[in-house]
């Protein structure tokens, strides 16, 4: 068995259950719409699948004698913190569906990195909206909202999905705005909050989508940051001004986008580069000689 994918496997998986302690904290402290004594059932369900996007790739590089050995050790070691952790026994749902999706996925074939890549945005989008108004202080200035982290990394996915045609990123689009739709309504979100957040997916992707696309004929990591400088900018005064206009202040909200375009941005270049690397390693790999029987 190689060590290094198993633990990179069983670490995937056993934060998806630390995301929903973390989540947990952020219910039990919000003074918005995630503000809970305890999660919605769904959320767990979400962080599963918000990891497909690892275990899919990392269950790929497991043998098959190992995957067995590795998929029930990450199942137990779960079941054990979530029976001594103080937290329900609910959030072993995150590690079971991680480790369910991503064994799934693999059964789409060529399609399933496109599938894996619109699941992580879809679901980044969902968690992003739950959190929305849960705020953190930056140490200086700013109000970072909680659901910026997840929202930064939808702009990375989404360019991932565009290498497989405009077509296939509207359709992702159009799946986040709808799914969105029917969480709001399922947590009781209110319809300004739900506006807010349609209305920002569909204006700011829909200009990402169109960047990416005239972009084509530039490099890859190109693309991505000039799509980025256009869409996150876009996404984060949309979705402020109409959540909070008229409940906050102008300065307050100028805080919130401040904060909220510095995250995505770092997040957003973070994954960029790692997919960057990604990218190259395959290059270098198909691009190299082969040797000699």
């Amino acid at each position: 068995m190689s060590l290094r994918p198993a633990l990179f496997y069983l670490l995937a998986v056993t934060a998806s259950q630390a995301l929903c302690w973390a989540l947990l904290w952020v219910a039990r402290t919000s003074q918005g719409v995630a503000a809970a004594p305890s999660l919605p059932a769904v959320v767990p369900v979400l962080v599963g699948l918000l990891f497909v996007g690892a275990t899919y790739p990392l269950g790929a590089g497991l043998g098959l004698r190992s995957k067995l050995p590795v998929f029930g050790a990450a199942l137990l070691l779960n079941l054990v913190l979530a029976a001594f952790a103080p937290t329900p026994l609910l959030f072993v749902l995150a590690p079971a569906v991680a480790l369910a999706a991503g064994e799934l996925y693999r059964a789409f074939g060529a399609r399933a990195p496109m599938l894996a890549a619109m699941t992580v945005y879809v679901v980044c989008t969902l968690l992003a909206n739950f959190t929305f108004d849960s705020f953190l202080a930056l140490p200086l200035y700013g109000q970072l909202s909680v659901g910026t982290l997840f929202f930064g990394v939808t702009f990375t996915q989404r360019d991932r999905v565009h290498g497989f045609g405009k077509r296939k990123a509207y359709a992702m689009i159009a799946a986040a705005a709808l799914s969105n739709l029917a969480l709001s309504a399922y947590l009781g979100i209110p319809l300004r909050f739900l506006l807010a957040g349609f209305l920002a997916i569909l204006i700011a992707e829909a200009a990402d989508t169109e960047v990416y696309a005239r972009l084509l004929k530039r490099r890859w990591l190109v693309r991505v940051v000039s799509s980025n400088a256009l869409s996150i900018p876009l996404d984060s005064v949309i979705f402020t001004a109409i959540a909070f206009a008229g409940t906050l202040s102008a300065a307050v909200m100028a805080e919130i986008v401040f904060a909220d375009v510095l995250a995505k941005t770092a997040v957003g270049l973070l994954a960029a580069a790692r997919l960057g690397r990604q990218r190259s390693a395959r290059s270098a790999n198909v691009t190299a000689p082969q040797s000699a029987p």
